[in-house]
């Protein structure tokens, strides 16, 4: 691909983002227009004692996440298979073995992501430049939470319809099909891999959680290219959101953001690290192998 080509889907690629932005603000309030909370502040929706609350917010966010990334990634996908401007991944060898090997990289990442967001949660709450970002994150856990716990079943399987599926095939669509996938054409792997996964924290627009994201997108985006096929991120993706999410239920009110009620020890935390490691050596030489 010349570099005349590269600036124009990268100019291209760059509009749709924009539109999906304009797109979101100007749908996205209809769910809370549909639901008779249009003019109130997030702070006073949350204050409604009504599960209709919770499902104007989820409605908000399920269409926040359609027409932010998974239109511009299904769009984008569909134009470069159409003109075949953008390749493909290589795609390797790939079997079960493989499969569960790359789908046990997140889960096992989790008391890494953990110990540092608590890390990192702690310098924020202390700082006086971040402290008050922080704080504001930590009242507005509410808001997802009121999108979590609902008491009717229907409630509860659009939730983890729009947390769990939507949240994670919007996103890999577009972060990984899109994004990372523009980013191997003109890059080296590990160039790719590490502004892919940057790309993905700056998308969350989330400071709090940043070591949490950048960790994350960095297993997502390795998945990515170790495969060589996107359905094998996302189902990664949606394995760590049910995850979260199915802890998030079990352990009650109050408990999102964290995978437990007690920081992970360090020996914990290293030893998950290194199998994490050695598994992704590991289907790194499975790949050379079936070259």
């Amino acid at each position: 691909m010349n570099a005349s080509n590269a600036r124009q889907e990268a100019l291209i690629f760059f509009l749709i983002v924009v539109s999906g932005a304009f797109a979101t603000m100007f749908f996205a309030p209809s769910a809370l227009k549909l639901f008779g909370f249009a003019n109130m502040t997030i702070q006073e929706i949350l204050a409604q004692p009504e599960e209709s609350a919770g499902r104007s917010l989820l409605l908000y966010q399920a269409i926040g996440a359609t027409l932010m990334f998974l239109v511009p990634g299904l769009f984008i996908i569909n134009r470069w298979k159409q003109n075949n401007s953008i390749n493909l991944l290589t795609k390797q060898k790939w079997g079960v073995i493989q499969t569960v090997l790359a789908l046990s990289l997140l889960p096992l990442l989790l008391p890494l992501m953990d110990w540092l967001s608590n890390l990192w949660s702690d310098w924020g709450h202390q700082s006086p430049i971040l402290k008050a970002l922080f704080d504001e994150y930590d009242a507005n856990s509410l808001l997802i939470e009121k999108m979590i716990f609902f008491n009717s079943l229907g409630d509860s399987l659009f939730s983890v319809f729009v947390f769990v599926i939507l949240a994670a095939t919007s996103e890999e669509l577009f972060f990984r099909g899109a994004i990372q996938r523009l980013l191997h054409n003109n890059l080296k792997p590990y160039q790719a891999i590490i502004l892919g996964a940057m790309a993905f924290a700056i998308g969350h627009l989330n400071l709090v959680q940043l070591p949490f994201l950048i960790i994350a997108g960095t297993a997502l985006a390795f998945i990515y290219w170790i495969s060589g096929r996107l359905w094998v991120s996302i189902g990664a993706h949606i394995l760590h959101n049910g995850l979260t999410y199915f802890w998030t239920v079990s352990s009650g009110p109050g408990s999102y953001g964290e995978m437990s009620r007690q920081t992970s020890n360090i020996w914990q935390v290293l030893i998950f690290t290194a199998v994490a490691i050695i598994i992704a050596i590991q289907l790194n030489q499975l790949r050379k192998s079936a070259k």
